[in-house]
């Protein structure tokens, strides 16, 4: 007799992934989807690095890198809703270090990590709306390996 298998299964690889329903609007509705390592799927805005990230009304925000096929990938990602234990965790020390060391407001912490996201090869901000509270952006960010999962 067979195993019965797990009603949802775990996927290893966090991806970008096109709406398909999107691709003749693709210029006029900038979006696209990740899909974390369980299997679930996170919509998102896509916006110009060069630009500051939209952040009214809260969200997550990916830092984007493109490689030379056009490929994403993924360098961090930050929470909007409130300041939460690990908001730093995928920028690299240096930058953690200046963000403790300045002061900083939360806005001047975003800044800092907008920088520090470029430096790193961020071409695109991805905005995830959805996300509304800290519990679900950290949920989120642990679905998409930004961040180790905390909580139950």
């Amino acid at each position: 007799m067979r195993d019965p298998q797990p009603a949802t299964e775990i996927v290893a690889a966090v991806r970008e992934e096109a709406l398909r329903a999107l691709a003749d609007l693709a210029e006029a509705l900038p979006l696209t989807a990740w899909r974390g390592r369980s299997g679930r799927r996170y919509v998102v805005s896509v916006f110009d690095a060069g630009d500051q990230p939209p952040i009214d009304g809260g969200g997550v925000i990916l830092a984007i890198g493109r490689d030379s096929c056009d490929g994403a990938n993924l360098l961090g990602s930050i929470g909007l809703a409130a300041r939460m234990p690990g908001d730093d965790a995928c920028a690299p020390p240096s930058a953690q270090a200046r963000a403790r060391g300045s002061g900083a407001h939360p806005a001047d912490a975003l800044d800092i990590w907008c920088d520090v996201m470029r430096g790193r090869g961020a071409c695109e901000w991805h905005l995830h709306l959805l996300a509304h509270t800290p519990l679900a952006q950290e949920a989120m960010r642990a679905d998409l390996a930004c961040l180790p999962r905390t909580t139950a």
